[in-house]
């Protein structure tokens, strides 16, 4: 079977996606053969004319943000919630949002359980007894 995959775009035809925040160092060169960024805040009148994505962290995202871009047709936020994007400006100017859903569900839970362990164990209280940190007090 042949693969399915289609070739990433060509550097001049890779979609501009607006930044609210800097990504993360390693998700940017993940990302960087498929598309191109700039952060909203430093877009010039090109790049706010052009970017029809605008990606948010937890940043509020009010009427007067989306107002600048023009072409906008999505706000795409990198964590569970929206509270912080204006839904009713998204819905008067015809914006689709969207969010990460349950994405971090599965590591959430891991770290939750990790940190109930530490707690019942008293792994960090241990740690610090060894590293010779706790006060004398605790000390047998």
């Amino acid at each position: 079977m042949e693969n399915m995959t289609p070739p990433p775009p060509s550097s001049d035809e890779r979609p501009l996606v607006l930044l609210a925040q800097p990504l993360f160092p390693e998700f940017a060169a993940a990302l960087a053969g498929r598309f191109r960024f700039a952060l909203a805040a430093d877009a010039d009148g090109a790049d706010a004319a052009e970017g029809r994505v605008l990606l948010v962290g937890l940043k509020p995202v009010k009427d007067e943000h989306l107002a600048g871009f023009p072409a906008l047709e999505l706000v795409a936020g990198i964590s569970v919630g929206v509270d912080h994007v204006d839904l009713a400006a998204c819905r008067r100017r015809g914006l689709s949002v969207t969010n990460a859903g349950a994405a971090f569900a599965v590591d959430s839970a891991d770290y939750t359980v990790g940190l109930v362990v530490t707690v019942f164990r008293r792994v960090a209280a241990a740690e610090a007894y060894v590293r010779g940190r706790l006060p004398s007090r605790y000390k047998g």
